[in-house]
């Protein structure tokens, strides 16, 4: 028993984005109802008692869901009021254009630019880039009938007068949720960085979803669109527009002090490039990743849970420069993603954690121990 705990703790340690944890073992499954889902559907706070989340991280990171951040909701009445300090906005910066970059600030980075287009992309991104600084979400909600209603207010402020450097950004997130339905809604109403004679401006992203519950079964629909332009001395020299949807079904089975999934998702995503060197680029992608999952309660204290996934049959990818393929790949490499996890329970404290193995054709795909012990994530309902 005593090793068996050892090893539970050291599980519930790794990567641990508190419920982050949790979203991750279960691979994003889209009928999950979580702490870390109520950043992007407020409304699924009403499904949940009051709670206080804090999860460990990197202050200065530029990983979207790896920084530090933490969650306060409580009860008023029929309501709920929150507040979430330091968590990266989906409005902002977390629309991936890459492996090497988590957003959009950071896709519009020189770095990006120049690894991703060679020659063609010289010149044309930012020297420097920041995400947001000390983002704050205030969430409310309340009950209607049968309906559970709420909204987010996202804001970030950033100045430094000495070095003529700023960033801000604004936005909001709606959600509504009942036995069978859920919806959400999310609107930038603002996305800058300016640093000297270089700027960047987000245009007025959204993503918007659906689901349904059908006894066992989960339909989801989701569509998300961005972009972003770079200017240097009053010239644009960049401009992104990126375009996402996806279709998605979850089977659920109740078992015996558990729960195991399958599931499917049918996702299709565009960006399209214009850079300064007169270059429009052109990337697309159709795929069909699988989901199969679990999560039991091993004991009384300890919930164990894992996932797989792999984009199977469909798993299309091409990149197209002023009209020539560049690139093109049907099926594409290696895709498979496996991820453990454990959540450890003391009375209403919670301790969650997950092992992620690596993805990509020439990755080791071990689910190890290399980061064992480098994040922590809490979560205490009361």
């Amino acid at each position: 028993m005593k090793q068996l705990l050892v090893i539970a703790i050291a599980l519930a340690s790794v990567n641990a984005f508190a419920t982050r944890a949790r979203v991750s073992a279960l691979g994003n499954a889209v009928q999950l109802i979580d702490t870390q889902t109520v950043l992007t559907n407020p409304a699924d706070m009403m499904s949940m008692g009051d709670y206080a989340n804090i999860e460990s991280g990197t202050t200065a990171t530029t990983t979207y869901n790896s920084n530090t951040e933490g969650t306060v909701v409580r009860s008023y009445g029929n309501s709920k009021l929150g507040l979430t300090l330091g968590h990266q906005s989906t409005n902002a910066s977390a629309y991936s254009t890459g492996a090497a970059t988590p957003g959009l600030r950071f896709a519009a980075s020189q770095a990006f630019m120049t690894a991703t287009f060679g020659g063609a992309g010289a010149g044309a991104g930012l020297a420097t880039v920041k995400g947001q600084q000390n983002p704050v979400n205030i969430h409310y909600g309340t009950k209607m009938n049968d309906w559970a209603l709420a909204g987010t207010l996202v804001y970030s402020n950033y100045n430094d007068k000495n070095n003529d450097e700023k960033e801000s950004s604004a936005g909001i997130r709606l959600g509504a949720r009942n036995e069978a339905w859920d919806a959400k809604l999310g609107i930038g109403l603002g996305n800058t960085y300016e640093n000297g004679t270089e700027k960047f401006s987000g245009t007025s992203g959204y993503s918007a979803g659906i689901g349904y519950k059908m006894e066992d079964w989960y339909f989801n629909a989701y569509i998300e669109a961005a972009g972003f332009k770079v200017e240097k001395a009053g010239t644009e020299t960049a401009k992104l527009d990126y375009m996402s949807s996806a279709l998605a079904a979850v089977k659920s089975h109740k078992v015996d002090g558990g729960n195991i999934f399958y599931g499917v998702t049918l996702a299709q995503d565009e960006r399209k490039f214009k850079l300064v060197s007169g270059a429009e680029v052109k990337q697309t992608a159709l795929t069909l990743p699988i989901l199969v999952g679990f999560e039991t309660e091993a004991a009384s204290w300890l919930t164990l849970r894992g996932s797989v996934s792999q984009k199977t049959l469909i798993n299309s990818s091409k990149a197209d420069v002023s009209g020539t393929t560049a690139q093109e790949f049907a099926p594409g490499a290696n895709s498979t993603v496996a991820a453990i996890g454990a959540g450890l329970k003391f009375n209403k404290l919670t301790l969650d954690g997950s092992l992620q193995g690596l993805t990509g054709d020439t990755q080791t795909q071990d689910l190890n121990s290399n980061k064992l012990l480098s994040q922590v994530g809490i979560t205490y309902l009361f």
